[in-house]
């Protein structure tokens, strides 16, 4: 039964562009799934001295949840806005329910491919929308025993002119016997124009390899290797070379994605949608 949702979204003292409108129905609509009768959401959307602020208010199923949260864009407020309110929601019906409730960013998606006429299931893993810095990201990805990761890079200087978008993402790798950074930068993002080779790549000179506080300097490089391609184009480049992983912006999303090999199968990296 598809459960009917009635979204508000306010600004208080800032302009609600159609872009943040959209993105916000889009996350927010897939909190459906936690309910079985018709759900109210108003948010509420400003701006204080430098913080990105949003709050919720939900009634579902004969219960209010409420949560606020901030970041130095809107998009990522949102994102940690419903990260904050799921938890609420999963914990109560998990105490109510008696069972386990599998969380949104838990769930997978098994995407078919044409590759060379034939069909090739993937499956694919969304990655956790919090934003973090670089320094986070690495140490998250050294702790998981992992020679990759793909995440949403927190900024820490804003501009107010400035359409972040959500497509903040950059990914850490293995290469060689070093690490390197690649990320988009903001202007392709705003143009909506992507020239991989003048991607942001930056090569990790380790000085202090700390599992808790590493010192890490990011050298930028005079320009970037990353591969413009289509996921079964991706599919078929992982399997001729017969390498691990591959991290590579894809054609048909305008994203940065990583394919990878996990056991006989292969398995795709995504930003959230």
């Amino acid at each position: 039964m598809r459960v009917t949702m009635n979204l508000t979204i306010t600004g208080r003292n800032f302009e609600v562009s159609d872009s943040i409108r959209e993105y916000a129905e889009k996350k927010l609509s897939k909190l459906t799934k936690y309910f079985h009768h018709l759900i109210d959401m108003h948010v509420w959307l400003l701006i204080e001295r430098q913080d990105h602020i949003a709050e919720i208010t939900i009634n579902g199923d004969g219960v209010q949840f409420y949560a606020k949260e901030k970041a130095g864009d809107m998009y990522s407020s949102i994102d940690l806005l419903l990260d904050k309110i799921e938890q609420q929601i999963v914990r109560y019906k998990e105490r109510h329910s008696g069972h386990k409730v599998t969380p949104l960013s838990e769930l997978e998606d098994i995407a078919t491919f044409t590759v060379k006429g034939e069909q090739s299931s993937i499956t694919v893993r969304q990655v956790s929308n919090k934003p973090v810095d670089e320094k986070e990201a690495y140490l998250q990805m050294k702790l998981d025993g992992s020679d990759f990761t793909l995440f949403k890079k927190g900024e820490k200087s804003i501009k107010d002119s400035v359409d972040y978008m959500n497509k903040n993402y950059a990914a850490i790798y293995k290469d060689g016997n070093e690490y390197t950074m690649v990320e988009i930068p903001f202007e392709m993002i705003q143009e909506n124009s992507f020239n991989p080779s003048k991607f942001n790549e930056y090569t990790l000179e380790i000085k202090n390899d700390s599992s808790v506080n590493p010192d890490i300097k990011f050298k930028k490089k005079k320009s970037c290797n990353v591969k413009m391609m289509a996921v079964n184009e991706a599919v078929i480049e992982i399997t001729k070379n017969n390498t691990p992983f591959i991290v590579f912006f894809n054609t048909e999303t305008n994203y940065l994605n990583i394919i990878y090999k996990h056991g006989k199968n292969l398995e795709l990296l995504v930003p959230a949608f």
